[in-house]
């Protein structure tokens, strides 16, 4: 019996998101709601990208691990007993369990509950209870399976494809931000969401402002949406700057800076730029305070997103610091942002025609053309 379904889209609805913006349309609906899509885009995107899993400071001390889940897989990231930050697939060598079931902490070794094999910092097996009984075992050659791991800015990068370019090339063209001091920031607050709707959806929503002025008030009479320089793009990331209007001098409830601006700011102190390294790495960069959002894809209709708020650590130190005003503005933005990203889910399911871009969604278009060249040709096989 032939299937009567619609199909998730035709090629020439791919091909016309690959036209220059102004002829451009956006990616068919199908592609936010379709389960196989999702597990397509674990394998051939997730699973193959640098995905930011957390902050090296996180990792203070020998010992100190965290857990994060990427592609569906569970990755272990330690400190070693000489200072190197390792990743590992979280899964014991013997039958396969997962090893660490916490979030984070600190311990000088692992040990699986189920057979007791037991793990160094340096993933090396340090036990395995009777395995001497069996001829030939060798402990050098069970060790926990290594995952590519990487330090950029003081986040922490992971990639489970071991063929994969190394983080500067997947960087390559991304803007110098050493102004900034990445590195030597902190984290001053951290705000977790569950918003039902596409990864995708989030990513594009976050990569403009044609929206602004209807749905935020309180961020468009601080920065408005037509202000800032020119969008641009690169091999793996796109971004634009935007202009703090006049009489503001930051992005929070008052419009009113709190804060020192963060040293070798320079003359960028009445700008806000905005970043989007491919898959899911969102950061704005203000003069006072760096913002991050990562988004980790929990379905084909959900997303779980990290909100965090970074600052020096000489403005974390002062005995009146208070980020009430910003985390306030920005969680404001954000539920209203996620009430829109789910009403385009909602409409996702339709599968309509998809419509063009403005000219102001010029940095979505530069993502959803990325997506497209990334997975298109797989997609063709789900097309009918």
């Amino acid at each position: 019996m032939a299937d009567s379904r619609a199909p998730l889209f035709d090629q020439a609805e791919l091909d016309a998101v690959r036209r220059p913006v102004a002829e451009a349309t956006n990616l068919p609906g199908g592609l936010y709601v379709e389960p196989a899509v999702f597990a397509l885009e674990q394998e051939s995107i997730f699973a193959k990208s640098w995905i930011c899993a957390g902050r090296v400071d996180d990792l203070s001390e020998a010992g100190a691990f965290m857990t994060t889940e990427i592609a569906g897989r569970s990755v272990l990231l330690v400190r070693g007993e000489d200072g190197a930050v390792r990743g590992f697939h979280n899964v014991c060598r013997h039958r396969g369990a997962c090893l660490v079931q916490t979030d984070c902490g600190t311990a000088r070794s692992f040990r699986c509950n189920y057979h007791g094999w037991t793990y160094g910092s340096d993933g090396g097996l340090l036990a395995a209870p009777l395995m001497d009984e069996r001829p030939g075992f060798d402990k050098n050659d069970h060790g926990l399976a290594g995952v590519r791991t990487e330090v950029w800015g003081g986040f922490v990068f992971v990639n489970l494809d071991p063929g994969a370019t190394e983080l500067s090339d997947a960087m390559a063209g991304f803007p110098d931000l050493s102004r900034y001091d990445l590195e030597n920031l902190r984290r001053g607050h951290e705000v977790s969401y569950d918003v039902q709707a596409n990864w995708k959806v989030l990513c594009e929503n976050y990569s403009e402002c044609y929206h602004c002025a209807l749905v935020h008030p309180q961020l468009n009479r601080v920065t408005d949406y037509r202000s800032g320089g020119n969008s641009f793009e690169g091999p793996g990331f796109n971004g634009g700057p935007m202009m703090l209007a006049e009489g503001f001098t930051t992005m929070s409830t008052t419009g009113e800076r709190r804060h020192p601006v963060i040293e070798g700011v320079g003359d960028e102190e009445t700008r806000v730029h905005y970043l989007h390294f491919y898959p899911s790495f969102l950061i704005a960069l203000l003069p006072e305070y760096v913002l991050l959002h990562r988004v980790q894809p929990d379905g084909p209709g959900r997303s779980r997103v990290s909100c965090e708020w970074f600052y020096p650590e000489s403005t974390l130190a002062q005995s009146d610091f208070d980020a009430s005003e910003e985390i306030e503005f920005w969680d404001v933005t954000n539920r209203q942002d996620w009430g829109l990203c789910e009403m385009v889910q909602q409409g996702a399911a339709s599968r309509l025609r998809p419509g063009p871009y403005h000219p102001l969604e010029y940095c979505v278009h530069a993502f959803d053309r990325w997506y497209v060249e990334r997975v298109g040709k797989r997609l063709e096989s789900l097309s009918r």
